[in-house]
């Protein structure tokens, strides 16, 4: 038999007996954490018991317990998934090749959709107490800084292009960030009832526009100065 015989059609090499384990046991992973989503959304995450999701996934609970911790490690799982779709979302603005301030205006633009669009995601990943207390065991949130840090370099990137004032990049960071997340948690808990539903999106695209405004905003140029006459000497 030839050598190229034994290569898969992609042109790699196959998978050793520990690589198909261990692509088995992350798939595995996804499919526990997809039925334990859908017990969360439809009975609540507090009446999903670990029993519940092994029956879901045809498991025994102590074959369950091979793959999760306990109930809150499903959900610090679960919270890892939403920061993976939210940096694939941010990762594409590469392809745009955004100008400095557009790079800002669109991180904006596509956090607050997310959040939007995947509320139970966004809960996972920066509201629920469950998953707070295991992100403070852990030594690094990595999956919060490695987002923080696209936002971090957008505004670094337009300080150092004089789109926005120099100053300090944390604070401004932050203070982007703040609002953003301050504006979903309103969505989010229904906190907006007292803005009609039809101008409730163009508000909350328009105030971060807005605040990008603000920001960049560059000092009026002053007007020319009229040239200066000579005084005319006496006796012409």
């Amino acid at each position: 038999m030839s050598r190229t015989a034994l290569v898969p059609p992609t042109g790699r090499a196959p998978l050793n007996r520990e690589q198909q384990r261990e692509r088995t046991r992350a798939e595995t992973r996804e499919r526990i954490c997809a039925a334990a989503m859908r017990l969360f959304l439809e009975e609540g995450i507090e009446r999903t018991s670990m029993r519940r999701i092994a029956d879901a996934v045809g498991y025994t609970p102590g074959a369950l317990y091979s793959y999760f911790e306990d109930k809150e490690d499903v959900l610090f799982a679960l919270h890892r998934a939403g920061f993976d779709r939210l940096r694939t979302a941010l990762r594409a603005l590469d392809a745009e090749q955004p100008t400095p301030r557009q790079r800002l205006e669109r991180i904006g633009e596509i956090y607050i959709r997310f959040a939007i669009e995947n509320p139970h995601y966004y809960e996972l990943m920066f509201m629920l107490s469950d998953v707070t207390r295991r992100i403070g065991e852990q030594e690094r949130w990595k999956e919060g800084l490695d987002t923080y840090d696209t936002l971090r370099g957008a505004v670094r990137d337009a300080m150092d292009s004089a789109v926005i004032p120099p100053g300090d990049v944390e604070a401004a960071a932050f203070a982007l960030w703040s609002h953003v997340h301050g504006t979903v948690s309103l969505l989010l808990r229904g906190r907006c009832v007292m803005i009609p539903d039809e101008t409730l999106p163009a508000l909350v695209a328009g105030s971060f526009q807005w605040l990008i405004r603000a920001v960049t905003a560059q000092e009026r140029p002053r007007p020319p100065a009229r040239p200066r006459t000579r005084p005319r000497k006496r006796g012409t």
